[in-house]
């Protein structure tokens, strides 16, 4: 058995799967402690998981209110600037540096931590020699942080060398390399959930969805009332935006408005009233909060902002998607469940009454539901906890799990491309948000003018 550290950031989407696998790590025998923000404290004691927050309730709704304004990382480079200076300085990374210590002072220790943010725990794994498994929550990260270094690398690694300078490491010369380069990697998607419009580093290991698997006969969680509304015949739809407040007002308007008159019940799924239509239809029932995954057994289709997490809820319960995604990885999540065929991607552009109705039809039809619903049953073995307990328990003492000066300096940070064409890629441009796009576009210049 070992120590286990985990640490995250951000919303619900960077947070609940590390939980799940803290959950299912602990069961299996090993200590287990998660770092992350302190609104997870009521959830964690549930699991009976030690919990450390990395802030108070003021420190983290500041926090959370900044980010429904953090712009991506292209456009509004004045608004990251501005929230990295208040949330992700060398001030804030050392004072998570010297909380997260203390915890990993066992010999036996490992640390599981999300990319990018997690400084602390990349710092600490260099440090004290200890192994480090970083997560990449989505096919969309690597390319999103080959991105940022593009953009901000001089002063991302002026950053990272005040931080290593103060607790007595060697000056890196490269912030992407120095952020790609621990040995264990894992990606929380299949392998078969994948898209040929962006680069993917090889040595990620895709352990799958961090689901358990559905069970229909569990459905405690599920209030009276909203459980009455899922066992309605014909099925309800679900319309949900996430966790997070950073989403189109649009979003709610039009997807209401599409199912306002459909002969079955539709449940919206919010805390955010404000993002709400003034007027609500009969046959809408709002919820602050639903639990999604056992909720959606019951579903015939939810419209969603393209969220890994809810992607992945929706394809394991075979619920066909209707997905209205505008930024970060949701285009990218859309084109993907597009292509496979579980559902359909509208970006804002086609944001209308008209084009989500005719989606919505298409998706209600029994052979659709039935196409998803034979999906999930053929890819439901993915046994994704246990492919992240047998890395983890490989890379115990391990010292190719380890971090040291040479694995930083000796990572090859090059891209590599699967070989598609210029052309598939700009087909492609229109699936993707502002910042992929002028990204993406920028690099296909760059190698036509190298010819």
């Amino acid at each position: 058995m070992a120590n286990i550290i985990i640490t995250t950031h951000w919303s619900d989407g960077d947070v609940i799967p590390f939980i799940s696998i803290g959950k299912y790590l602990k069961k299996k025998g090993h200590d287990v402690t998660i770092f992350t923000h302190c609104c997870y404290e009521e959830r964690l004691k549930k699991e009976e998981i030690n919990f450390v927050p990395w802030d108070n309730w003021i420190e983290y709704e500041n926090f959370f209110n900044a980010l429904v304004n953090f712009s991506n990382t292209v456009t509004g480079m004045e608004e990251i600037e501005a929230f990295r200076d208040k949330y992700e300085s060398p001030d804030i990374r050392i004072k998570e540096y010297e909380l997260l210590k203390p915890y990993c002072e066992r010999e036996d220790t490992i640390l599981i931590a999300k990319n990018r943010s997690s400084i602390a725990a990349l710092l600490i794994a260099e440090k004290l020699k200890h192994p480090l498994i970083w997560v990449y929550m989505n096919p969309y990260e690597y390319e999103s942080i080959e991105n940022f270094n593009s953009l901000n690398g001089e002063k991302l690694c002026e950053e990272a060398n005040e931080l290593r300078a103060k607790i007595g490491l060697k000056p890196i010369e490269n912030w992407l390399s120095w952020q790609c380069c621990p040995k264990g990697k894992i990606g929380l998607w299949p392998k078969w959930y994948k898209s040929d419009i962006v680069n993917e580093q090889d040595d990620i290991d895709l352990v799958g969805f961090p689901l358990a698997p559905l069970n229909r006969k569990k459905n405690l969680s599920i209030q009276p009332t909203l459980k009455d509304i899922l066992m309605e015949n014909p099925a309800p739809i679900i319309i949900s935006g996430g966790s997070s407040k950073k989403i189109k007002k649009e979003f709610y308007e039009i997807a209401i408005k599409a199912c306002a008159n459909l002969e079955r019940k539709v449940i919206v799924a919010t805390r955010y009233k404000e993002l709400l239509p003034d007027i609500i239809p009969s046959n809408v029932y709002v919820f602050d909060y639903i639990p999604l995954y056992e909720s959606l057994a019951y579903a015939s289709l939810i419209i969603h902002h393209g969220g890994i997490g809810t992607v992945s809820n929706a394809i394991n319960a075979g619920v066909p998607h209707l997905i209205l995604a505008d930024c970060s990885d949701t285009p990218l999540n859309g084109s993907i469940v597009k292509k496979i065929g579980l559902g359909d991607y509208l970006p804002p552009l086609r944001w209308n009454e008209e084009s989500l109705i005719e989606s919505i039809n298409k998706l209600l039809s029994p052979d659709y539901k039935a196409k998803c619903a034979k999906f999930a049953d053929e890819y439901k073995e993915e046994n994704t906890f246990q492919n992240v307990r047998e890395i983890i328990e490989n890379a115990k003492g391990n010292e190719e799990y380890f971090i040291n000066y040479e694995t930083i300096k000796s990572y090859s940070s090059e891209i590599n491309h699967d070989g598609n064409d210029k052309k598939e890629k700009d087909s492609n441009l229109n699936s993707l948000s502002k910042d992929m796009k002028k990204y993406l576009l920028e690099k296909i210049k760059k190698e036509r003018n190298l010819k």
